[in-house]
């Protein structure tokens, strides 16, 4: 089960960098993490995405100046989700500082974690105005992390616009194309959609061919 591997992975982070942690805490941890990934309105920011991002985070983690907050902003990046919010990002940033306080962790790992979360509000990018914490290197991969779904093969990317779909069902579908035509273009518009080498010389091209497809008359 996907819920299985993902525990281990989580286990596993928490024992090798907090090792004031009991076994129990961190459990205990997992069982508050678990339910939010299992929402019922989650058709893709579920355990699914975070194991595909971390998929990706496992091939370019040799290449991070700080791995661990990468990691712990992964499994934070999307812990409130409500389509019908606006401030997800905030909550979730907000979240991962609570939790990250309670595990007796450093500040500055705190602040690391909360900027990457907080990196994602749309319009998402690397931004050169934190407080030095997280290089713009790390900034650049984490983001493209979270949008390597876009340059995967086309029978991947549909299936991932159905989902997204799926979230925003309560939104009339004239409406909900309208506006997804009007965030992909966006995306088109950037000179690219990646901002690390790594990940722009892998996705760039197929992204580009993926929402081409969406906005196709």
């Amino acid at each position: 089960m996907m819920s299985e591997h993902l525990v281990l992975r989580w286990q596993t982070l928490l024992q090798q960098h907090f090792t004031q942690l009991s076994l129990a805490q961190i459990q205990q941890s997992w069982s508050r993490l678990l339910p939010h990934y299992q929402q019922a309105h989650r058709h893709y920011h579920d355990l699914n995405h975070i194991d595909a991002c971390f998929t990706w985070f496992d091939q370019v983690q040799a290449k991070l100046d700080n791995p661990l907050a990468v990691a712990l902003a992964i499994w934070f990046r999307d812990i409130i989700y409500d389509v019908r919010r606006s401030d997800n990002e905030e909550k979730s940033a907000q979240y991962a500082v609570t939790a990250l306080t309670n595990f007796a962790v450093s500040t500055r790992l705190v602040q690391q974690v909360y900027e990457l979360i907080l990196l994602t509000q749309h319009p998402s990018k690397p931004s050169h105005k934190l407080k030095g914490l997280v290089t713009h290197h790390d900034q650049a991969l984490f983001l493209d992390i979270d949008l390597t779904i876009l340059g995967q093969q086309g029978a991947i990317y549909a299936n991932y616009e159905q989902a997204i779909r799926a979230e925003y069902q309560h939104v009339p579908l004239c409406l909900y194309k309208l506006g997804r035509k009007r965030l992909l273009k966006q995306l088109l518009r950037q000179p690219k959609i990646y901002y690390s080498d790594y990940f722009t010389e892998k996705f760039e091209s197929q992204a580009r061919v993926n929402i081409q497809s969406v906005l196709k008359p």
